[in-house]
């Protein structure tokens, strides 16, 4: 979510929140047209010295900002950054230009791939067209300025490394002497999928779910191992990421192997059972649980850092409170559903949090574990 949120003055209570002072604006003024600016740039520094107490450090902040905008322009390369550019600049008033250096160069970064991606796209344009190749857009980042990024491998196809190396030639000839180095679990990918009686399109996907797909159109079913081996995966990783395929029945299991292993395979025709996904709803990946289950993960990482930021400046905290405190520091935006999790689903991470040994709980209170 983005910085310039509304603090409810009735969850910021108790002696905890004392240092805090938090001194909220008149009903009336905040129903009012026009804030005056002096008004409103007196919110938003109540807002961020609230989250720099939580953190503890402005460092500690700042790292956290990088690290979230860094998920935000990945996970959405297409996505309009005004919004991102107008918060960076607050927190430069703030912070200073110095702290939020490497926050410029991300921003920077997206924009000039976006410039060069239309360059590359240009001259291969007529041959992508004719050709059926995929279509390449890269977000190149300055590896030293943006935070730790996954760096697992993995088979990718041969026409898609085909496609790469012709991407990392053109880059070579406008950007020499950088080269790139490819991050193939980043990004996202769109494809059409074909069947005997329909042709879904416009399925997106992670690059590895794609490749996973494109194998079983290169031979028809796959044991399990083979298929790991073949695309350089761990089991466990092939099979969660197997999960969207087999949701929306495009993969069925059909047998074991002598070793126990499942065999699959791709099915020719989805029949009815495409009946419980429409086929416009394709591209959605919250309609699969694989895709729901990830999007909670990604959502829970966030809140982790919001939790255990709390938790070292208030040392205990009941389950209602942080999901009050969660709701009033990650609130809903244009471009961001905010913290919208019950208090079930935080009830369950937090105790998979005491699982890992970061936290402990005790009479209904959660605390950070002592050495975690």
């Amino acid at each position: 979510g983005g910085l310039d949120c509304m603090l409810d003055p009735d969850e910021a209570r108790g002696d905890d929140w004392a240092v805090l002072e938090w001194t909220p604006d008149p009903a009336t003024l905040l129903q009012s047209e026009s804030v005056p600016s002096s008004l409103s740039s007196r919110r938003t520094s109540d807002v961020l010295a609230i989250l720099v107490n939580i953190y503890g450090s402005k460092a500690l902040f700042v790292n956290e900002f990088r690290a979230m905008l860094s998920d935000k322009l990945l996970n959405a390369p297409g996505h309009d950054t005004e919004r991102e550019v107008r918060n960076l600049e607050l927190l430069k008033k703030r912070f200073g230009e110095s702290a939020l250096q490497s926050c410029e160069v991300m921003l920077h970064d997206v924009a000039e791939s976006r410039r060069l991606t239309r360059i590359i796209q240009t001259h291969f344009g007529n041959v992508a067209a004719t050709s059926g190749v995929p279509l390449i857009e890269a977000t190149v980042v300055s590896r030293l300025c943006w935070p730790t990024l996954p760096n697992d491998d993995f088979e990718l196809p041969a026409g898609v490394k085909k496609e790469l190396k012709r991407f990392e030639k053109q880059f070579l000839h406008i950007k020499a002497p950088r080269k790139l180095v490819w991050k193939p679990t980043l990004g996202k990918v769109t494809i059409d999928v074909e069947f005997s009686d329909r042709t879904i399109t416009d399925v997106v996907c992670t690059p590895l779910q794609a490749t996973i797909l494109l194998r079983f159109a290169d031979q028809r079913r796959w044991d399990l191992s083979d298929l790991a081996s073949e695309l350089k995966i761990l089991l466990p990783v092939l099979r969660k990421k197997m999960a969207l395929w087999v949701n929306r029945g495009y993969i069925q299991e059909v047998a074991r192997s002598p070793s126990g292993a499942p065999i699959y395979e791709a099915a020719t025709s989805l029949g009815s059972t495409d009946s419980r996904q429409p086929a416009e709803d394709e591209d959605e990946g919250a309609s699969s649980a694989d895709a729901q289950a990830e999007q909670l993960a990604a959502d829970m990482r966030v809140c982790e850092q919001y939790v255990m930021g709390m938790l070292t400046n208030i040392e205990s905290l009941p389950l209602e409170r942080i999901h009050n405190m969660l709701k009033m520091f990650l609130p809903p935006t244009d471009n961001d559903r905010g913290y919208d999790r019950s208090e079930m689903e935080l009830q369950r991470f937090l105790n998979s949090l005491v699982e890992d040994g970061k936290l402990e709980f005790s009479s209904g209170m959660y605390r950070i574990r002592k050495g975690g």
